[in-house]
């Protein structure tokens, strides 16, 4: 295939797909065309984000790419025709953002990859009636390094052709995950932490005159014991000015 940019510049890429040289409609062809040319134009301009179209034949239940970025390639070094297998067992766990109304905020699903095999089908049934695929991707590339993908894709269906065509893009987001996992954590370990606090509260019935505090059992304590068993807060013992001013005026008293 040759990509046309101007009257006097041609790039040639070469297409790896099925549809344009198999057996289905002019409809799908022309449509196909056209979306290789848009995304090999916007691969041409240096753009981070990595843009496919996937196909998907609903009877023979087989899926590859009509269109895959340079970039894709690269990030999990193999060939066009294994790149569809490659991505899909790469796949460590998918993860869908749903929106939970205004008192639940944004609610994360996550499914893990082992787990994803047996909800394709449900996966696939739910972005056919949404027109639209928005997920994001742990996956372990090679090397063992692990990286985040955010997925942004429409669904388009050629009923007459039984092809279901996703067009969309990739973006590594793996810094934004990354910070995303460690505010979790921040905060369940502020929580783990707050339920270990103990705290004083209410009336505490203390002696006016000797100043011990009864306990909920009606046993009389000094008041640092009393506190120690119901805080986390530690005693050391120490004499003020004032104890000690008395108490070296009763030592100098004849």
């Amino acid at each position: 295939m040759v990509f046309q940019s101007g009257p006097a510049t041609k790039v040639e890429r070469k297409y790896y797909g099925h549809i344009l040289h198999g057996n289905y409609s002019e409809r799908l062809k022309t449509h196909i065309a056209e979306c290789f040319n848009r995304f090999f134009a916007f691969e041409l301009a240096g753009n981070p984000a990595i843009p496919y179209i996937s196909a998907w034949h609903a009877e023979e239940r087989r899926i590859w790419y009509e269109f895959i970025s340079k970039n894709l390639l690269e990030l999990f070094n193999c060939e066009h025709s294994d790149v569809s297998e490659i991505f899909r067992n790469s796949i460590i766990d998918h993860r869908i953002y749903k929106s939970g109304g205004l008192n639940a905020g944004v609610i994360k699903e996550v499914i893990t990859g082992r787990r994803l095999n047996h909800v394709r089908d449900e996966l696939r049934q739910e972005t056919e009636k949404s027109g639209v695929i928005e997920a994001v991707y742990k996956i372990r590339a090679p090397k063992k390094k692990i990286i985040w993908v955010k997925d942004q894709a429409t669904v388009s269906i050629f009923h007459e052709d039984r092809i279901y065509l996703c067009s969309g893009c990739l973006t590594v987001v793996t810094n934004e995950i990354e910070a995303e996992e460690e505010r979790e954590r921040l905060i369940a370990n502020l929580k783990e932490a707050l339920t270990k606090v103990k705290t004083l509260s209410g009336l505490i019935p203390i002696c006016a005159s000797c100043k011990k505090i009864r306990d909920d059992k009606g046993f009389w304590k000094q008041v640092e014991i009393y506190i120690s068993e119901h805080s986390d807060a530690d005693f050391s013992h120490g004499i003020c000015p004032d104890c000690y001013e008395k108490a070296t005026r009763s030592i100098r008293r004849p």
